[in-house]
């Protein structure tokens, strides 16, 4: 009975210290677990908080490309009738162009016209100059003459001065002989009043 005692005894103790192991390594495994399992939490923790920091950038940039989608559209938009109002000026420019050409052509041949009546212009300068040349002598001459003129001018000038101071003079004396007359005719009155009878012829 001691032995069968002693060998129930001592699987007991086996099996309490199966028993203690297997929990100790139980609660070993499990502790190890939820550290793991706290880890992982940990990191899926962290990798959510870069997710929603990411989610949060990305829908910044999602609106920032929104927003430039739209100011691309205006932009579109304005270039588009940038582009109508650029072919509205180069049509318009075009026409500028072919009247411009047109204009030139017109002036090109006003220009020649305008060569020709030049030379036909010089043509007639040289003559005139000729002719003017001509004129010089002819306006020398009579220059010269003029100046003889002028010359046989200035001498009856003095002529006239001459006559005139002559002329005045007689004025003055017949002014002069006028008045002595008129005095001898009042006395020659006088002295026919004064004879009584028979007069003189002079008195009649």
């Amino acid at each position: 009975m001691s032995i069968i005692g002693r060998s129930i005894n001592i699987g007991l103790v086996l099996i309490l210290c199966l028993t203690i192991a297997g929990t100790a390594g139980a609660t070993l495994f499990y502790q190890e677990s939820v550290e793991g399992l706290d880890t992982k939490n940990s990191q899926l923790q962290s990798q959510n908080e870069q997710l929603r920091s990411d989610l949060s950038e990305a829908r910044t940039d999602l609106q920032e490309t929104r927003q430039r989608v739209q100011e691309l559209n205006e932009s579109l938009e304005t270039a588009r009738g940038d582009v109508s109002q650029v072919s509205g000026n180069l049509q318009q420019t075009e026409q500028q162009l072919s009247e411009t050409q047109t204009e030139l052509a017109n002036a090109k041949q006003d220009l020649q016209a305008a060569e020709r009546r030049a030379n036909s212009l010089e043509s007639r300068v040289q003559n005139l100059q000729s002719t003017n040349q001509n004129l010089r002598g002819e306006v020398d001459d009579l220059q010269s003459e003029a100046e003889n003129l002028r010359n046989e001018v200035s001498d009856l000038d003095g002529q006239v001065s001459d006559l005139q101071s002559e002329v005045s003079s007689l004025e003055s004396r017949n002014d002069e002989l006028e008045n002595q007359n008129q005095l001898l005719r009042e006395r020659l009155n006088d002295a026919c009043r004064a004879i009584e009878g028979d007069k003189p012829p002079a008195c009649r």
